[in-house]
C-alpha cells in the first residue's frame, strides 16, 4: 500500500489502493444530497473535491449535488482542491450532517 503524506499515515491513500466490493474498506457510495438525508451512524462512501477549511478538523466536500463537512483529524491542508473520495460515519449532531472520516483516498 502506498500512504501520501504524515497523516493518519494507513488513512490516506492513493487510488492504487481502491477497496474493491466486498473488502473492509466497500461501503455505501452516496452523493453528498443521498448523504444530508441518511440516518446517524450510516457507513458510507463519498466522491468529490475538497473545496477549503469549515474549521480546525473540518473541510468541505464537494461533488455535483452540493457540498457537506468532513471531519478529517489531522492537519491535511494538501487536501485542498484534491479530488478524493472518503468513506466514514454520516454524523447529525449539532444540527449538521458531516462524515466522519476513517478513510481517504486520493484520486488522480
Amino acid at each position: 500500500m502506498r500512504v501520501k503524506g504524515d497523516v493518519n499515515e494507513e488513512n490516506i491513500m492513493d487510488d492504487t489502493d481502491l477497496a474493491q466490493p466486498g473488502s473492509a474498506y466497500a461501503r455505501q457510495e452516496v452523493t453528498v444530497a443521498e448523504a444530508k438525508t441518511m440516518h446517524d451512524d450510516r457507513q458510507v462512501t463519498l466522491t468529490g473535491t475538497i473545496s477549503g477549511r469549515a474549521d480546525d478538523d473540518h473541510y468541505w466536500l464537494k461533488d455535483s449535488t452540493g457540498r457537506i463537512r468532513v471531519d478529517i483529524d489531522d492537519d491535511d491542508r494538501y487536501l485542498i482542491g484534491k479530488k478524493v473520495r472518503v468513506t466514514g460515519e454520516i454524523d447529525r449532531d449539532d444540527g449538521y450532517s458531516e462524515i466522519n472520516v476513517d478513510r481517504i483516498f486520493i484520486l488522480k
